[in-house]
């Protein structure tokens, strides 16, 4: 149980050291990198797709979400909206 909440903290500290936030829904969001990483979802993948993800160039200018269960329009919307 120790090692995985050191991993967990190491995905969460990787996240705030690329510059994104935390919001109250349980999301990371980036406003730069226009990515939006579901806790659940960090949770799942490992470190490693963690830091790859993060990498990728931006090659659009379309909001990415990266979620366990990929939300309706409408809830895309809400999450970023405080972001625009």
């Amino acid at each position: 149980m120790i090692e995985y909440d050191f991993v967990e903290l190491n995905k969460h500290q990787l996240l705030e050291d690329n510059n994104y936030a935390q919001d109250k829904r349980d999301f990371y969001i980036s406003k730069t990198d226009k990515r939006v990483f579901s806790f659940e979802r960090i949770r799942k993948e490992s470190i490693a797709w963690l830091k790859e993800e993060i990498n990728q160039p931006k090659t659009s200018d379309e909001w990415q979400f990266f979620c366990n269960n990929y939300p309706s329009e409408g809830i895309q919307a809400d999450i970023i909206s405080p972001y625009l």
